[in-house]
């Protein structure tokens, strides 16, 4: 069983219409998705289980990645296209995900804790913060980084 992660970058704008396109026309979500939205500078090389943990992570120590103004949006968006995360730019954010900040071995650990132990685990755990960190610091105010697992 394999996951891919893939971010994409949005107008802030479009959240509205994606979850509305979303919650009736899944085929219309995604036509519209690619016609508004571009990728990340950056691909995601590693599974998208490993995004999922970080995303997990970071959770339980309290880095709050998506805006509650986008509750409803991300509710319906993830109904039609699998689990998704909505990000925006926010002060300080870029510095909570600084993978300096996180023990490589608290990684592992998280990782081991969902069931997932392989070699390379706090490799992709600090990977995956530094992509997060840099996707985020490009974002401008008026965009909002789409995280996709599917």
């Amino acid at each position: 069983m394999s996951a891919i992660a893939s971010l994409t970058v949005v107008p802030r704008d479009s959240i509205t219409e994606l979850a509305r396109l979303a919650r009736t026309s899944p085929s219309s979500f995604r036509a519209y998705l690619a016609e508004h939205g571009s990728r990340a500078r950056q691909e995601y090389d590693w599974s998208g289980y490993c995004m999922l943990y970080v995303l997990t992570y970071l959770e339980e120590r309290g880095i709050d990645l998506e805006p509650s103004e986008f509750n409803a949006e991300s509710e319906a968006i993830n109904s039609a296209y699998g689990l998704t995360t909505l990000i925006t730019p926010a002060p300080g954010l870029p510095d909570q995900l600084d993978p300096g900040a996180h023990r490589e071995e608290e990684l592992v650990a998280h990782f081991e804790e969902m069931g997932v132990d392989f070699e390379e685990s706090g490799l992709a755990g600090l990977d995956t913060l530094r992509l997060l960190r840099d996707s985020i610091s490009e974002l401008r105010d008026d965009q909002v980084l789409l995280i996709n697992i599917g």
